[in-house]
């Protein structure tokens, strides 16, 4: 007798009867791993995976480990093989989106161990919220959990856990100074105290925080596969009409960014569908001028986006903006000179999305109409 094949959760034996399975019956579209097919855990490093496959390519990066398949570097990659050969593992990872500069370096990640003690150490003398206060401190805020997404206190419930990216929080470079150490100037800091009268930030104001920064690093750059689609060489052709395309095509890929982390947002996801399309429709131009200005590398006086791909001015000119070039990079060089962080960035976006046309929204009208106060 042949054995048992599954459908869908149940066990069908030789003559067709479908008997259940014990346990649980899984759900109808299970989220798989992208590199072995095992059950994935969450998105770690831009890819859809398994904790296996994150831990092997975190620790292969940070190793620099080189390997070599024994079985004709063509290794159909499943949970069987991904013991067996780690190059084409490797391969696979890579090949599916993981990115190795999401991956933080261990002097890095023994940096914030030792300045995560030293916080713990400087606990106990930290002042009160009442007390005088003669010297501004700051508490440096970790890029992202090291596991898990965002708090669920201070983030919206998602399909997806968005977990393990531990992604560097520095904007584009700056024009360089002299910083009291290299890891301050990559630091994202939250003044913890009051100064004339301002109020410390709550915990959840900081939660708040944590989640709209890591949310922005989750959706910054486009994915390898969405930008493999998109030509740069010129073989030829009109470097105008290139241009154009370049731009307009990574401006289609950026609203698609902005559109997933507006639905990170806290409280977006309770709007009216056609509220949040109204939003993003008034909120794009905004938001899509200040991931401009963090792109900008003041250095090259350029924007760089995901494809490393420096824009000038000259370049957006060229591809027929004109005069909004020039608009578009006084913005950047402006943002640049005030050294807006990621933090601030983080938080115009949000102001940005909640802020356009709020009067033509649904919900507005129906607190009105209640008598209820709104905010908007």
């Amino acid at each position: 007798m042949s054995p048992p094949s599954s459908v869908n959760g149940y066990s069908m034996d030789s003559y067709g009867d479908l008997k259940k399975k014990k346990g649980p019956i899984p759900r109808q579209q299970e989220e798989l791993c992208l590199v072995c097919g095992d059950r994935a855990s969450g998105y770690h490093y831009n890819a859809l995976t398994c904790e296996g496959c994150k831990g092997f390519f975190r620790r292969s990066i940070t190793k620099n480990a080189v390997y070599q398949c024994k079985y004709g570097n063509n290794c159909e990659m499943d949970m069987y093989m991904r013991r067996k050969c780690q190059e084409c593992r490797l391969k696979k990872c890579l090949n599916v989106g993981m990115r190795p500069e999401c991956v933080v370096p261990e002097s890095q990640c023994q940096v914030k161990r030792d300045q995560k003690k030293a916080r713990e150490k400087d606990k106990k003398d930290y002042p009160s919220v009442g007390s005088p206060i003669v010297e501004e401190k700051h508490t440096p805020l970790s890029p992202c959990k090291p596991k898990g997404s965002p708090s669920s206190a201070s983030a919206p419930a998602y399909k997806n856990s968005y977990s393990g990216s531990s992604i560097s929080l520095s904007p584009m470079n700056w024009p360089h100074e002299k910083e009291s150490s290299e890891e301050e100037g990559r630091q994202l800091k939250l003044p913890m105290t009051r100064l004339s009268g301002v109020k410390p930030l709550t915990h959840e104001q900081q939660e708040l925080i944590h989640t709209l920064v890591y949310y922005q690093e989750e959706f910054e750059q486009p994915s390898e596969t969405d930008l493999k689609k998109i030509k740069f060489t010129f073989d030829g052709e009109d470097t105008s009409d290139l241009r154009f395309k370049h731009i307009t095509e990574m401006t289609i890929l950026t609203v698609q960014l902005i559109v997933e982390f507006s639905k990170q947002l806290p409280g977006f996801d309770t709007l009216q569908r056609e509220d949040q399309i109204t939003l993003l429709k008034a909120c794009s131009s905004e938001v899509m001028m200040l991931r401009a200005a963090r792109r900008y590398d003041a250095n090259t006086d350029s924007i760089v986006f995901g494809n490393n791909y420096p824009y000038t001015q000259d370049s957006y000119e060229s591809a027929g903006l004109g005069e909004s070039a020039a608009a578009i990079f006084q913005f950047c060089r402006n943002l640049c000179k005030m050294k807006v962080d990621n933090a601030e960035y983080a938080l115009l976006a949000a102001i940005a999305i909640f802020s356009g046309k709020t009067s033509q929204l649904a919900f507005s009208i129906s607190y009105k109409s209640s008598g209820q106060k709104t905010n908007t």
